[in-house]
């Protein structure tokens, strides 16, 4: 779970998953939170989930490559820099198990650009913030998917939030 917060998304499906576990790469400051709130989770569920102490954008993550099943990107793509999206992207893609799946949820809007109002509006929050940011469309991140490897044409997008997030699922071939 990649910038995974205090691990919310970690608890709720390891809790579902009894054979899940769940590494949140975050910031120190933010680990800290998240541990605190994972001492009141249930004791497997304590065991299952655990905090990596470091910054997404850098470009070497801390992880044994081809280890994982899924990375969870919630909120990341559309909080970075335009230009530190395809070291994240890449960062996935060599994490990933073949096979594996990268799952990113953000505010983005239609590839015609016409809409949803509400995704647009939280996008330009974003990129007010960040100013190097970059507005997201299902399109654009499927692009920026295959070009860090993988396949574009296995890509899936779904809406998540009604009118203000969407999905992509990417595949690393098997």
């Amino acid at each position: 779970d990649v910038g995974g917060g205090s691990g919310a998304f970690s608890y709720v499906f390891a809790a579902k998953e009894p054979g899940l576990v769940s590494t949140i790469l975050e910031l120190p400051e933010v680990c800290k939170t998240g541990e605190a709130i994972r001492a009141d989770q249930l004791a497997d569920v304590q065991k299952r989930v655990r905090f990596q102490e470091h910054d997404a954008s850098d470009p070497d993550w801390p992880c044994p490559e081809a280890h994982y099943d899924i990375v969870l990107m919630s909120y990341v793509s559309g909080s970075v820099p335009e230009p530190v999206i395809a070291d994240i992207y890449r960062n996935a893609h060599k994490a990933l198990k073949p096979g594996g799946r990268l799952l990113v949820h953000d505010f983005m809007v239609d590839d015609a650009l016409d809409g949803p109002e509400l995704g647009a509006l939280w996008a330009l929050q974003h990129v007010c913030v960040n100013a190097e940011g970059l507005g997201l469309t299902p399109r654009g991140v499927i692009g920026r998917m295959g070009a860090a490897g993988f396949a574009e044409e296995r890509c899936e997008t779904s809406e998540m939030i009604g009118g203000m997030t969407k999905l992509v699922v990417a595949h690393k071939a098997p």
